[in-house]
């Protein structure tokens, strides 16, 4: 049924009721010309009772005739308001002008007291310590999808699987060296470094095997660019990024001189590889470019060191110092860097899960850390991160 339908029929029954009042105030004695006939029965009986009775149904009948109307003119207005629902506005308008906009007061009372917003900043989930005895850590994977992250155990030569919700672990490959990181192809297979032996290795996940992809001396850090085909893997002894070509091993240096010590790798997925050093004193991230091959300084962290490097697609990279356990951000336009979260221990392992917005740190003290990328962007981070 429409508005109009609605209002219509409100409006005849209350046209209805109007025409049966005036009908009734017509045929009653007493009122309209029947005055005198009231009077004449006035003086037959009791002058009270007559006066509360008739009078009374006269002030009703007085009553119920304008209340029927006003309900019929009603009806009619509110059809007019569903037809054109511009004229309600035009009335609000009217109605702000004559009295002003609607103003709005904060009492003291409704304002949430200190005590409690303490409590609500203290509960803020800012970061979790996820998991404990992943050995001597020096690299860390994430893959969101499957809710799990990969953690590199040096001193084990192994790679574990944390469930990230329940902290639950378990080996899934072991006996793969002096294991300096871990990337994920999200198919299944891992690439990781063995520095001493200097290689570069394919774990199958599933099955716990490796294999060898390439013999790549001072293999340290790895990134992965799926789409091309190639790991990028820094060589820590030579200062050089070498290309590997996926599966068959072919090597290409992209880049020389930069430094002994290079440890990090990261891919921004349009042709820059940004790089870290571990060495103290070394504290720069070099900015590569994969096409020309040349390479520049985006940041210096005087004194302190870049042992990972982590992009979030956004120009801004975070890196960790491992000797004094913080995890830096970095503007990549300008090189300006800030720390946003200390505490983390001789930290080594750095992944971003930019979906979900998560920081994950691992450290030599088999520690694995989530952090929440959004806190770190609050003036002053996150502080000290603890247990």
């Amino acid at each position: 049924m429409s508005f109009k339908n609605i209002f219509d029929n409100g409006g005849d029954e209350a046209g209805s009721a109007d025409k049966s009042a005036q009908a009734l105030n017509e045929d009653t004695p007493g009122a309209g010309d029947f005055s005198e006939a009231v009077r004449k029965l006035e003086s037959e009986r009791d002058p009270w009772l007559v006066r509360q009775t008739a009078h009374g149904a006269f002030d009703v009948m007085g009553f119920l005739g304008p209340l029927f109307k006003n309900a019929q003119g009603a009806a009619a207005a509110q059809r007019q308001v569903a037809e054109d629902p511009g004229s309600t506005s035009t009335m609000a308008s009217a109605t702000s002008k004559a009295f002003g906009p609607p103003k709005v007061s904060i009492r003291d009372e409704d304002m949430p007291k200190p005590e409690e917003l303490s409590k609500l900043i203290g509960n803020k989930k800012n970061h979790t310590l996820i998991a404990t005895g992943l050995g001597n850590s020096e690299g860390v994977a994430v893959d969101p999808s499957r809710n799990t992250a990969y953690v590199a155990d040096r001193g084990g030569q192994k790679l574990y699987a944390v469930k990230l919700d329940t902290g639950a672990q378990r080996v899934v490959a072991s006996g793969l060296g002096d294991i300096g990181d871990v990337v994920l192809d999200g198919q299944g297979t891992a690439y990781t470094t063995d520095w001493s032996g200097g290689r570069l290795l394919a774990v199958d996940l599933a099955a716990g095997s490796s294999r060898k992809i390439a013999d790549v001396p001072g293999a340290y850090g790895v990134a992965l660019d799926a789409a091309a085909g190639k790991a990028y893997v820094a060589n820590w002894t030579d200062g050089q990024l070498i290309a590997v070509a996926l599966p068959g091993g072919q090597k290409s240096t992209i880049a020389t001189g930069l430094g002994q010590g290079i440890a990090a790798v990261a891919l921004d997925g349009r042709g820059k590889a940004y790089l870290g050093r571990k060495d103290v004193g070394g504290g720069k991230v070099h900015e590569v470019d994969l096409a020309g091959r040349t390479h520049r300084v985006v940041a210096d962290l005087s004194g302190g060191n870049t042992i990972r490097v982590a992009l979030d697609g956004t120009g801004r990279a975070y890196t960790l110092d491992h000797g004094t356990g913080r995890l830096y951000e970095i503007t990549l336009a300008d090189g300006a860097h800030r720390v946003v979260a200390t505490g983390l221990g001789t930290c080594e392992g750095l992944a971003l899960d930019t979906v979900n917005g998560w920081i994950y740190v691992s450290n030599r003290d088999g520690q694995l850390w989530q952090i929440n990328q959004r806190a770190t962007q609050a003036l002053g981070g996150i502080g000290k991160v603890v247990p």
